[in-house]
């Protein structure tokens, strides 16, 4: 069996998956959701026959429209080794919203803890990513499969912390009072490191310049070995404006919170163009 054959097969059992567990992981959703603004601008010129330069500016929001959740810029190469099998590199630097956490620190009785609030703050993050894309078609309708690896570097940063404990104060045993104390406290840099496994479908309306999509991408830890952290669907269409110029517009579900971005719902705009 060829390299094709194998991507071709792989997809379709892909696919099998994704359309058995998509009714499933929609319904589970519940009041923490989120909802957000996932906005893009995509530019690309063609160095060669089989060479491609991108550039890439995004900017999302979180809790509707109230928080900037991600500013971020990148740069890609791409190459085509094939009609069927694309690679391609890049490197974003992003600028990202932490939320607040709570972590709890010690149990004293059932009725009281001491515990930690994380303000929310923002961070800084640079990422490294490489990516294989197999496609191939069905009739009107493209199938492929992306295998990305990326690693993300968050910088240390400062952010304020508040402390909460349960004193006794003035000798009084049996009335604790409880206390707030807030603190500048440095957060640690991070790595993280993730295989993002896409399947995509689009179907090629006759003489139409809309094409839908749908999609199902799998996030898995590979630092941790945390298999299948969150999946993300997507659906919506690709319109082509004209031979240089396009537009998409989504909609996205994710199941899950990471490092990234939080469970929930979100919808989109992106615009490219070729120089």
């Amino acid at each position: 069996m060829n390299l094709r054959s194998k991507i071709k097969r792989g997809v379709m059992y892909a696919v099998a998956v994704a359309i058995t567990s998509l009714p499933c992981q929609v319904l589970a959703n519940n009041d923490s959701d989120d909802f957000g603004i996932w906005t893009s601008i995509d530019a690309s010129k063609k160095l060669s026959d089989k060479v491609k330069l991108g550039l890439e500016g995004e900017f999302r929001t979180t809790d509707g429209l109230k928080t900037v959740d991600r500013r971020s810029f990148g740069v890609s190469i791409s190459y085509k080794a094939y009609k069927w099998l694309k690679a391609d590199a890049g490197y974003i630097y992003m600028n990202a919203y932490e939320p607040e956490k709570i972590s709890i620190k010690e149990i004293l009785d059932e009725a009281h803890y001491n515990y930690n609030i994380d303000n929310a703050h923002r961070v800084n993050k640079e990422r490294l990513f490489a990516s294989l894309t197999g496609s191939f078609d069905v009739g009107r309708f493209e199938f492929s499969l992306r295998e990305r690896f990326q690693y993300t570097y968050t910088h240390a940063t400062a952010a304020m912390e508040d402390k909460y404990r349960w004193e006794y104060i003035g000798g009084d045993l049996d009335n604790p009072t409880e206390t707030k104390k807030t603190e500048a406290e440095l957060k640690d840099s991070k790595n993280n490191t993730t295989l993002r496994s896409r399947l995509t479908i689009k179907w090629d309306i006759r003489k139409c310049p809309i094409k839908p999509f749908v999609s199902a991408e799998l996030f898995t830890r590979v630092d941790e070995w945390h298999f299948h952290d969150k999946i993300r669907y997507r659906a919506g269409a690709d319109y082509k404006i004209d031979k240089k110029n396009s537009v998409s517009l989504f909609y996205i579900y994710q199941n899950a919170n990471d490092d990234d971005e939080p469970a929930g719902h979100a919808i989109g705009a992106s615009y490219s163009f070729d120089l």
